[in-house]
């Protein structure tokens, strides 16, 4: 990292395109300061179950068929004492073009509904775009029962190409307890000791967390709030930060893009803060989400108004625009967004650039170079897959 004295600003940049990525409402669901929770999951893979197919694809597509009926997935819940509510957290594919109506049940109740993709441009249908995200949808109590549960899932399909499909990967089920009544056994508490609410720091600050539980910590997650590039696809730039996407199909979607995770004492770790946008006086906010050894979770309260100050240093942000529906490439096509830098900003004093780049088959293997103006570079993605990548580049091509 390039430091210049208190008259020189040392710019990074930030370009943020959105390729094979959409714009999903920010959701009110999620654990809060003080909620005690659980998490059960089931993680597809192969190339059957992760698949949500349209029955009447077959209409048009007789090799549909291979992917009908829809697998019945069993994800196991071993606790619902106590329990105020549940929701499901997905690790979504948006699908083939034209995919509606995604929905979702658990014991052949009813079905619940997966939103669409909200605050999207003008003019375009969010089931014409391609995304990857994580929405989070309310699931009734009624519909879950301890021990081994069924969910469904599918769709339908309009004005496509007659084929409706979705993805899911991954499926978290977080089941909510009344804490007085889960008791003394389920005590879990914790708080982040540094910084507290209300102070100013440098770059790569030190958090530290004091925590302690009846059964004994396992793990702590620390998230930041504050804005920068929407790893998850919530469509929330200035929210906490955080993303639950499988790497490698049929693995665990782990929590990525935090501040980080600590396993043992001390409990203190560093915020690499260096492609963290500038951001506002008073614009940061940390909560730490505390495990202990049995799998249950709390949620610390909120360390908020803090100050990201680097007088020597300023990080900038700009957001893809212009971004066509179907964006995506086969042989001999090209398609195009844009960035708008605006001319205040000394985009000549760049020192460092980077590209965040989501792609489905973004495998190099398959296809050309992508190009910021005229420069090329590797994409670095994953064959069939899924990849989030931040691609260095050199700000003179800007």
């Amino acid at each position: 990292m390039n430091r210049y004295n208190a008259a020189t600003i040392a710019t990074r940049c930030l370009v943020v395109l959105l390729l094979g990525f959409g714009w999903q409402p920010a959701t009110a669901g999620g654990p809060k300061p003080g909620d005690l929770y659980r998490e059960f999951a089931v993680h597809n893979g192969g190339d059957r179950d992760w698949r949500v197919t349209d029955k009447n694809a077959v209409t048009k597509f007789e090799r549909a068929k291979a992917h009908l009926p829809n697998a019945r997935i069993q994800i196991r819940i071993d606790d619902l004492k106590h329990a105020v509510r549940a929701e499901a957290i997905l690790d979504r594919w948006g699908g083939h073009r034209g995919t509606v109506n995604k929905r979702i049940r658990f014991n052949d109740k009813e079905w619940i509904t997966v939103p669409e993709l909200d605050n999207v441009p003008a003019g375009v249908r969010p089931e014409h775009v391609f995304f990857q995200d994580n929405p989070v949808v309310d699931v009734p109590l009624g519909d879950l029962h301890e021990g081994v549960n069924v969910f469904d899932a599918d769709c339908d399909e309009r004005d496509g190409f007659g084929w409706g499909q979705w993805g899911l990967y991954s499926m978290v089920v977080r089941v909510y307890y009344d804490k007085a009544l889960k008791g003394d056994g389920h005590r879990i508490e914790g708080r982040i000791t540094c910084p507290s609410s209300g102070q100013t720091f440098g770059d790569n600050p030190e958090i530290g967390i004091s925590a302690d539980a009846a059964m004994g910590v396992a793990r702590i997650d620390v998230l930041a709030a504050y804005q920068g590039y929407d790893e998850d696809g919530d469509g929330d730039f200035s929210g906490y930060h955080e993303s639950h996407f499988q790497l490698i199909r049929g693995e665990a979607n782990e929590i990525r893009d935090h501040v980080g995770t600590l396993w043992k004492k001390p409990y203190r770790l560093r915020w690499d803060t260096h492609w963290v946008p500038d951001q506002p006086t008073s614009g940061v906010a940390l909560i730490a989400r505390i495990q202990d050894s049995r799998g249950y979770w709390r949620v610390s309260e909120v360390v908020d108004k803090l100050t990201l100050e680097r007088p020597d240093v300023s990080v900038r942000l700009y957001r893809a625009q212009a971004v066509p529906e179907d964006f995506g490439v086969r042989a001999g096509q090209t398609k195009s967004c844009t960035f708008q830098i605006p001319e205040s900003d000394a985009i000549e004093s760049a020192t460092e650039a980077i590209l965040h780049l989501r792609t489905w088959h973004g495998w190099d293997g398959h296809h050309e170079p992508i190009r910021i103006n005229e420069h090329e570079l590797p994409v670095d993605g994953k064959n069939h897959f899924y990849d989030y990548d931040r691609l260095e580049f050199p700000p003179s091509v800007l």
